[in-house]
């Protein structure tokens, strides 16, 4: 898959190297189960096509550009996982467009003029809540008005589970409360993140890499992969430097380790990750 990094200087740069093509817009911010319906529905256009399959996203988040309160966005995952993620999905040509006040200020006809006509794109499909332009004015029941007829919108209805719409908000929500166990339903896999590890004597310690999000302080019940095996561990989430802390005992993936990926399986009692702390370690029972 091709990246692009796409800003005001650049833009003109690309445009001799577009083809025709199939786009996905959205922020894909954790690329759950509904991001995972806007880029099935448009593979399966452009294999009906036969056109290439693009995906176009933005960064920073527009709420982090437009808001007027200082709180620092919360993102599910780094733009590289996001890559690997759409790049399994079918995509060929993954545009990063650079969300700033200039970009903010696009009225929806000179979004789609510049950033979809101009970029070769022949459909675009985003999900039934999409918006673009200044003010959000933008839709996608008005995106081939805009396009001069150059451009057919597909608009994917919301994806829900339980009678709940899939939403990126939605699941920070339930991460950020300690509810791992139902995050699943939504992103389709229980959430993942990925950490640098510190070792103690007594315990080894993970710090969470940039752009994840870390359920509240507390014990859970977690995977965790050095690429070759899978192990069940408990862990305790800090509350003031948010880390995770893995008990001496049975920390046999951890060892020799710079990187660990973790998967969040459950919340648990208090209680667990001092019961885990007194037995002893393997090195003792040997």
């Amino acid at each position: 898959m091709e990246v692009i990094y796409v800003n005001k200087s650049n833009r003109h740069t690309f445009l001799a190297e577009n083809e025709p093509s199939v786009i996905a817009l959205g922020f894909f911010d954790g690329v759950h189960l509904g991001h995972q319906q806007v880029i099935k529905e448009a593979k399966k256009i452009a294999d009906e096509k036969q056109l290439q399959l693009a995906c176009m996203s933005f960064f920073p988040h527009p709420k982090e550009v437009l808001k007027r309160d200082k709180k620092k966005m919360q993102y599910l995952m780094p733009m590289i996982v996001k890559q690997r993620i759409l790049k399994k999905l079918g995509v060929k040509k993954f545009y990063i467009v650079q969300f700033d006040q200039d970009f903010a200020s696009l009225t929806p006809e000179q979004f789609v003029q510049k950033y979809l006509i101009d970029f070769g794109v022949k459909y675009a499909v985003a999900g039934f809540d999409f918006n673009y332009g200044q003010f959000g004015k933008g839709n996608m029941d008005r995106i081939k008005e805009d396009s001069k007829g150059l451009i057919e919108g597909i608009k994917v209805e919301k994806v829900e589970f339980g009678g709940e719409k899939i939403s990126s908000t939605l699941i920070r929500k339930l991460i950020s409360s300690g509810k791992m166990d139902i995050v699943h339903r939504y992103l389709g896999e229980h959430y993942h993140i990925q950490g640098k590890i510190f070792s103690t004597k007594n315990s080894v310690e993970v710090v969470a890499s940039p752009y994840y999000l870390l359920p509240p302080p507390g014990v859970y019940e977690v995977s965790i992969t050095n690429g070759d095996e899978i192990d069940n561990q408990v862990v305790l989430v800090t509350q003031e430097t948010p880390k995770i802390i893995f008990s001496a005992h049975n920390n046999r993936l951890l060892v020799d380790q710079e990187d660990i990926h973790i998967g969040w399986i459950k919340r648990l009692s208090p209680g667990m990750f001092t019961i885990l702390e007194e037995q002893p370690s393997l090195s003792q029972e040997a």
